[in-house]
C-alpha cells in the first residue's frame, strides 16, 4: 500500500530549486516532512493569521477577501475587516514552519526548501 493514498508521482525535495508538478493542471496534494524546519510553498488553500485592517498595501494584496473571493485591491478594500485567518493568493510563496513527521494536505503548485533552517526528508506527492 502506497502512502499517502493515490499518487501518480513523488518528489524528494533535496535542494533549494522548487519542485513543480509534472503534468499541466496537476498539483501536490500532500507533503510529508522527515525532520522539522522550514519549507516554501505556493498553492490554494494556504491561510495565514493577519491583522488585515492594519497591514501595509504590499501585504494586503497578497490575501483573498472572503466577502468577494478575489484578492484585496487596496487598503480601503480591507478597511474595517477583522484580524483573522486569510487565504493567500495562490501565486504567493509562503514560508511555513513544519515539525518532524508532519503531513500537509492541500493544493500545492510549488514546494522547495527554505534558505533559513530548511526541513529535511521532505516529499511531495502529485495527484
Amino acid at each position: 500500500m502506497g502512502y499517502p493514498g493515490s499518487v501518480s508521482k513523488t518528489y524528494v525535495i533535496s535542494a533549494s530549486a522548487a519542485a513543480t508538478p509534472s503534468k499541466s493542471g496537476a498539483s501536490f496534494t500532500k507533503i510529508t516532512v522527515g525532520t522539522g524546519g522550514n519549507i516554501l510553498i505556493k498553492g490554494s488553500g494556504i491561510f495565514k493569521y493577519v491583522d488585515i485592517d492594519a497591514a501595509l498595501i504590499a501585504d494586503v494584496v497578497k490575501y483573498i477577501n472572503p466577502a468577494t473571493g478575489v484578492a484585496y485591491v487596496d487598503l480601503d478594500d480591507a478597511d474595517g475587516d477583522p484580524a483573522g485567518y486569510y487565504e493567500l493568493v495562490s501565486t504567493i510563496e509562503q514560508e511555513v514552519a513544519v515539525v518532524t513527521g508532519q503531513v500537509l494536505e492541500g493544493d500545492f503548485t510549488s514546494v522547495k526548501l527554505s534558505g533559513s533552517s530548511p526541513a529535511s526528508g521532505v516529499v511531495a506527492y502529485e495527484a
